[in-house]
């Protein structure tokens, strides 16, 4: 291995050895969720994530705040939230498109919802 990979293997294990029991938990829990993946599923994943990274940084907290909100919800009140004339009035149509691939994608809950892929809306 190239010395250059070693130091950052290095770098990336001391990180994690640093963190508090539960941080090591959480960090473990995503890392499985991400191998649970399909190669499909990793570039969906990654797509939504550069569509993300494009909007303005207010845009992306508020993005990012409505995403953990989403998350918590089950599929039935996620699709409800998401079809509301306010959440289409709060959020552009590439913010909606980015909010409903991402939405279902839930690494602290382990594997994703069944019926679900990050290139589909929850089911009713």
């Amino acid at each position: 291995m190239a010395p250059a990979r070693q130091n950052a293997l290095r770098d990336r294990l001391r990180k994690f050895n640093s963190l508090s029991p539960e941080q090591r938990d959480l960090a473990i829990k995503r890392m499985n969720f991400w191998a649970s993946l399909s190669r499909e599923q990793h570039e969906q994943i990654r797509d939504a994530n550069q569509k993300l990274q494009t909007l303005p940084p207010e845009r992306r907290v508020a993005v990012h705040k409505a995403l953990r909100h989403l998350r918590r919800m089950d599929p039935q009140q996620r699709q409800q939230v998401m079809q509301s004339d306010r959440f289409k009035t709060l959020f552009s149509d590439q913010e909606q498109g980015i909010l409903k691939e991402l939405a279902v994608i839930n690494p602290e809950a382990g594997a994703p919802e069944q019926g679900s892929s990050p290139s589909q809306s929850p089911r009713p």
